[in-house]
């Protein structure tokens, strides 16, 4: 059986936690370093799936599971996102707005 990884930026991570009402995760995430980010990705891997497990009431997106994932690398555990619904992009910091992305050959 293949193992999903789910690729991402600290950068991508902190947007998607402060899409969700997650700020003060957000700017701790953007501290993770890229040696930690590929156990992020595997996590996140293991949460792509349909029997995921996570807290939430409406689909599981892409987003979500990153914000998840941040949470369980940080706090240590699983938990409901602050808000179920995504906040308006428009209103993102704009050091968020435009997180980069994981640079070719990076993943694992």
């Amino acid at each position: 059986m293949a193992r999903t990884t789910v690729v991402f930026s600290a950068e991508q991570a902190a947007a998607a936690l402060w899409t969700y009402g997650e700020d003060d995760l957000a700017e701790r995430a953007l501290a993770l370093t890229d040696g930690q980010m590929p156990t992020l990705w595997s996590i996140a891997g293991s949460h792509w799936t349909r029997d995921h497990g996570l807290p939430v009431s409406s689909k599981l997106v892409l987003d979500k599971v990153t914000a998840f994932v941040a949470i369980e690398f940080i706090e240590g555990r699983v938990r409901p996102l602050a808000q179920e619904r995504r906040r308006p992009r428009a209103k993102m910091p704009e050091r968020l707005r435009n997180a980069r992305p994981v640079a070719p050959g990076t993943a694992i």
